[in-house]
């Protein structure tokens, strides 16, 4: 039987998978600093180090971010209501050969200043977020929960799958987590298509990517031109498993076809 503690480890993580969720409000020490809470997304203004490292041999060493650059904010701090706002950065859900190679501090040391970056809000709500095969959570006889396929959209344009038998592996106890962008949360996809064109028009995001997924319900446009239209529904659901689980989820159409995105979590 599964040993659940898994999901105990990372349940308070989980919450991530249905949406960002922004912690309280910084208070904006004076006109030069953003105003924002924590697993906001902003953009470099210039070329900068930012507390991100890049792996080089056996050694990692300070990574340039260019100008333009998409980061996610991991941490934020400030001493006092007038202090200044210092953060600290990741680089979020990207690809998994990328993500082996970085390593982020924990530290927030970096000048949340508007000379030094930009507030976005991702075009595609979703990336980042978990699409799990299926209409809700079931466990299976072995008290598996992640027992269907799923995918995501990375940060930096690549759909990422995971077979059924890969999310039993990584993900037994339902609560993977991945738009953090943390090495721990970097799962090795079963295969990987880079996206070419992402469209987004009222509940509905419009994928085009390069390479056929089994397993992903794509739609043949043209030689190398695969299209998915992720909708969300507006809906959720939820289900209870015995006296100490429940889980809930956000539903979702891949090109018709039932998707859901959720957490499995200890009553």
């Amino acid at each position: 039987m599964l040993k659940f503690h898994i999901k105990s480890i990372l349940g308070l993580l989980a919450i991530t998978t249905l949406g960002v969720t922004a912690l309280p409000m910084t208070a904006n020490a004076s006109g030069s600093y953003l105003s924002m809470g924590q697993y906001h997304y902003v953009r470099t203004k210039k070329d900068m180090y930012v507390g991100i490292y890049q792996k080089h041999g056996n050694t990692y060493k300070p990574l340039l971010k260019k100008k333009g650059s998409l980061l996610r904010v991991a941490g934020i701090t400030q001493k006092s209501s007038n202090g200044p706002i210092m953060a600290s950065f990741t680089s979020g859900a990207v690809h998994y050969n990328r993500l082996k190679q970085l390593k982020f501090t924990d530290n927030s040391t970096i000048p949340l200043t508007k000379a030094n970056f930009k507030k976005v809000t991702l075009q595609a709500p979703i990336r980042g977020s978990v699409l799990r095969a299926g209409s809700g959570f079931k466990m299976d006889s072995h008290g598996n929960f992640g027992n269907g396929s799923a995918f995501y959209l990375t940060l930096d344009n690549y759909l990422q799958y995971y077979s059924k038998s890969a999310m039993v592996k990584y993900d037994a106890g339902g609560t993977m987590v991945i738009d953090g962008g943390h090495q721990i949360d970097n799962f090795k996809p079963t295969a990987s298509a880079k996206m070419t064109k992402t469209t987004v028009k009222g509940n509905t995001t419009t994928v085009q990517y390069s390479t056929p997924i089994k397993g992903i319900p794509g739609k043949k446009l043209s030689a190398h031109k695969y299209q998915i239209k992720i909708t969300d529904l507006k809906t959720k659901g939820n289900k209870s498993f015995g006296e100490s689980y429940g889980s809930s989820w956000d539903n979702y159409t891949i090109n018709s076809k039932p998707y859901f995105s959720g957490m499995i979590y200890d009553y």
